[in-house]
């Protein structure tokens, strides 16, 4: 017979009631009441129950708070997790994701900050797409030169073959 322990936390508990019962005034009064380390666990509650924006403000987890931002398409909100929470060595991963998000959301007035992001995610493939569908010359001669000396020469054939200046 194995025994298993369970925490409970009434205000958790009244706090998801109110939710479900459509009641954001008395779960806003019941918010401020539940334990600092279960705020996480409400804001993945309100996250299933597509409450993403108020997920977002509740919870303490960088990670979670830049998944929801993403979601939500807050491309700021998203930039902010990434320079204020992430770790550089841990950055990588986000940099792209914000790139590829910036580019889903088609939003031509930010290609910019997939261009950084881009770049700070080490992604040349990405970046060079982007900048050659933007016809940025300057940038794509920047990709050549981080590249190496192979992309280098793909680059002439592909403009021999294309009629690039």
């Amino acid at each position: 017979m194995s025994i298993y322990a369970y925490s409970l936390s009434l205000n958790v508990i009244e706090y998801r009631m109110a939710v479900l019962r459509g009641d954001m005034d008395a779960a806003g009064e019941i918010l401020p009441s539940i334990p600092h380390e279960q705020l996480n666990k409400v804001a993945r509650f309100l996250e299933a129950k597509d409450l993403k924006e108020l997920a977002m403000q509740i919870t303490m987890d960088p990670d979670h708070k830049f998944d929801l931002a993403l979601a939500l398409d807050d491309l700021d909100a998203a930039l902010g997790v990434i320079m204020q929470s992430v770790p550089e060595t841990e950055a990588e991963s986000k940099w792209k994701a914000l790139g590829d998000r910036v580019l889903a959301v088609w939003r031509f007035e930010r290609f910019d900050l997939a261009k950084g992001a881009y770049e700070k995610a080490g992604d040349l493939g990405s970046l060079m797409l982007l900048v050659v569908s933007m016809g940025d010359r300057i940038r794509l001669e920047w990709i050549a030169a981080a590249a190496g000396a192979s992309f280098h020469a793909v680059l002439l054939w592909t403009c021999r073959e294309n009629g690039c200046e």
